[in-house]
């Protein structure tokens, strides 16, 4: 039996594939994923173990081509299959789409040999990948002010790196690491930098510390230093002075597949907070009847529906093979802003309820409300999705690239000096 979604997900522009496809999602989340997510939470657990089940559903392997074993479903059913996970637990989406985005450089630009030693293991989900991109001093100007450089041994052999990376989720988790460092000192800084598989287990890989997170606890989120490191020639994805064409090619599908992340998160909290609104009385009558209350709840719904419906045209514009930059940048600022909007308003809602965590039982391995209710969620969902405006660009940045685009695709340049009035 189908499992009932509490909030309903129907679109006209979902297939009867892809409704099938988040029913059968849907059953494995709360059958295999929800009854860990108090645990995941409570001991900070970072969930391995999940990533084997995911590969074992065939789940990994939707934004993957038949020729490394993926379904090439598309990025269409990666947002249902990631806001569907994040319903549940914000952890292991994170976690999954880090995996994945370490993996489509080498799935895109790597040798036969490198396809073939590390994807099978990620679509398996016995390895895990991460991205090793951000630094202390390169954030959103990752190109401009990387700092990490890798050299060629005198042998010709080895690239010897040197440097650190700083915020790499899943960075001590990892089997696998696809890293950008400066090769090429002389070259203009879209031209210098150069990607390259690391593996934990190379000598000069050191990982100093996991951060010790906000929220999304779970979630492994790591500084890394390198020191001499050594890492073999055929690890060079691409060619060398490739980095920044491989950086940014799949920024698109990274934004907008945080986008749907965040769509899971805000209507888990809408979901709570209409419950919640739904019981409680007050002055004699449930507060669902009182405007304050139920017009919280009419825009939590308005701005969850424009979120997800932003976020599927971006999907299927990139499976269309279109250009994405605008309206996956759209999309991406747009649910994640509102996401920690929605949440925001559920804890207000739910009230003193919905800022506890409750108290952790033992025996039944979750946290718990005494009005037994789902309410001490929500304070985890405001931490989480206050980190969704960061990650994958931050929605500052994608503001920039958001109107650039915008005069980019009207042909408008900007005018040495004063023009005439009008239009």
């Amino acid at each position: 039996m189908d499992v009932e979604p509490l909030y309903r997900t129907f679109s006209i522009f979902e297939t009867e594939d892809e409704r099938k496809f988040r029913n059968e999602v849907r059953k494995f989340v709360h059958s295999e994923i929800l009854p860990e997510a108090d645990i995941i939470e409570h001991e900070k657990l970072f969930p391995r173990h999940l990533f084997k089940k995911l590969g074992e559903k065939g789940y990994l392997r939707t934004l993957f081509p038949k020729s490394v074993g993926g379904t090439e479903l598309g990025v269409t059913y990666g947002c249902i299959l990631g806001e569907e996970i994040s319903w549940a637990t914000q952890a292991l989406t994170a976690a999954l789409d880090c995996s994945i985005f370490g993996s489509i450089p080498i799935m895109r630009y790597g040798s036969e040999e490198l396809k073939q030693k590390y994807l099978p293991k990620v679509l398996s989900g016995d390895y895990i990948a991460a991205i090793a991109m951000t630094e202390p001093g390169a954030g959103s100007d990752i190109i401009g002010s990387m700092r990490t450089r890798a050299v060629e041994s005198d042998d010709g052999e080895y690239f010897i790196i040197n440097g650190e990376k700083r915020f790499i989720t899943n960075g001590s988790q990892a089997d696998f690491l696809v890293l950008w460092a400066i090769t090429d000192e002389q070259e203009s800084p879209h031209s210098r930098i150069s990607a390259f598989v690391i593996e934990p287990g190379f000598e000069g890989f050191e990982v100093v510390c996991d951060f010790n997170l906000m929220g999304v606890w779970g979630l492994k989120n790591s500084y890394l230093r390198f020191r001499n490191m050594k890492v073999p020639k055929e690890n060079l994805i691409g060619k060398r002075g490739m980095g920044a064409e491989i950086l940014l090619d799949e920024l698109d599908s990274e934004r907008t597949l945080a986008s749907a992340g965040a769509c899971g998160i805000a209507r888990r909290a809408l979901e709570i907070a209409a419950k919640h609104a739904n019981k409680r009385i007050q002055f004699g009558t449930p507060i669902r009847r009182f405007e304050a209350i139920n017009f919280k709840i009419a825009d939590m719904t308005i701005k969850l529906e424009a979120a997800r419906n932003l976020v599927y045209q971006s999907a299927k514009t990139i499976d269309a093979g279109l250009n994405a930059s605008k309206i996956s940048g759209i999309a991406k600022i747009f649910a994640t802003d509102v996401a920690y909007e929605i949440t925001n308003e559920a804890l207000q809602i739910c009230g003193g309820l919905g800022y506890i965590k409750g108290e952790w039982n033992e025996t039944q391995k979750k946290y718990l409300l005494p009005d037994g209710s789902n309410a001490y969620i929500v304070e985890r969902l405001v931490r989480g999705s206050r980190l969704s405006k960061i990650t994958a660009g931050t929605n500052e940045i994608l503001r920039y690239l958001v109107q650039r685009e915008v005069f980019r695709e009207m042909n408008l340049r900007a005018p040495k000096e004063s023009q005439n009035w009008g239009d």
